[in-house]
């Protein structure tokens, strides 16, 4: 079997701070690919680990790989709910105060 992506939190913590930019459908759809993949290496990870116990493939345990599962799930559903609003186009000048142009 081919060498599976290990994932960390601080992947996974990148995608949640992403998402609070989301601003199009284009953004929604980028980070829930990137996610997927991170979500599909650590399930391909659990297998491994339930199927081998202890290997030297392993360098994470099963009880990190199912915490990282869980937050990944909590940033998918963080993601899919996230809203998508209509862009507003405006001006906005400041001006100082008793300035009456």
């Amino acid at each position: 079997m081919g060498k599976v992506k290990i994932v960390t939190q601080k992947d996974l913590d990148l995608i949640r701070v992403e998402a609070e930019a989301i601003e199009s459908t284009d953004d929604k759809y980028y980070l829930m690919e990137k996610l997927h993949e991170y979500i599909q290496a650590i399930e391909t990870q659990l297998k491994e680990s339930e199927n081998n116990n202890k290997t030297d493939n392993i360098q994470q345990t099963s009880e990190e790989l199912q915490s990282l599962h869980d937050y990944a799930m909590e940033v998918r559903a963080y993601i899919m709910g996230r809203k998508i609003g209509r862009k507003r186009y405006g001006l906005f000048v400041e001006y100082p105060e008793g300035y009456e142009g």
